[in-house]
């Protein structure tokens, strides 16, 4: 199920500790941004969240606006389990509703990611850099 970002779960996230190398994706200071425009994905408990337009945009992208960016973020103990293919066909179901393409960005070393996102039908369209990180856009 999909719902509106609450403060609970907001909290929650931001304690979410993700291992190394994946500690990148630690949302320690994102508790403002999370209520802002964020959507939680849960069934008897939370399991991830998501965010579309700007806010899953990565500067200096260039992210025309044809097709609806996301992100996502799973509860990191769900992680490399094999949950994340279900998890996202559940956040694209509901992005489909908005009309528009998708596209997602990635960082370069997260190939499981990649992986699964190439199963689902994404294509790399773009790289770029910020800083000493490599970036991958995704399209359908």
């Amino acid at each position: 199920m999909i719902k509106k970002m609450t403060k609970h779960w907001a909290e929650e996230i931001v304690n979410w500790q993700y291992e190394v190398p994946y500690d990148t994706y630690n949302m320690t200071t994102a508790y403002d941004e999370l209520l802002s425009s964020y959507h939680a994905v849960y069934e008897e408990t939370l399991i991830g969240f998501y965010c579309m337009g700007p806010d899953a945009q990565v500067p200096p992208g260039d992210y025309p606006d044809t097709y609806l960016d996301f992100g996502i973020g799973m509860k990191p103990n769900l992680c490399g389990k094999g949950l994340g293919e279900a998890f996202m066909v559940e956040v694209i179901s509901e992005l489909r509703k908005e009309g528009k393409p998708l596209r997602l960005t990635v960082l370069s070393f997260n190939k499981r990611a990649i992986k699964l996102y190439q199963k689902l039908g994404f294509k790399e369209v773009q790289q770029f850099k910020r800083g000493e990180r490599l970036f991958i856009i995704m399209t359908e």
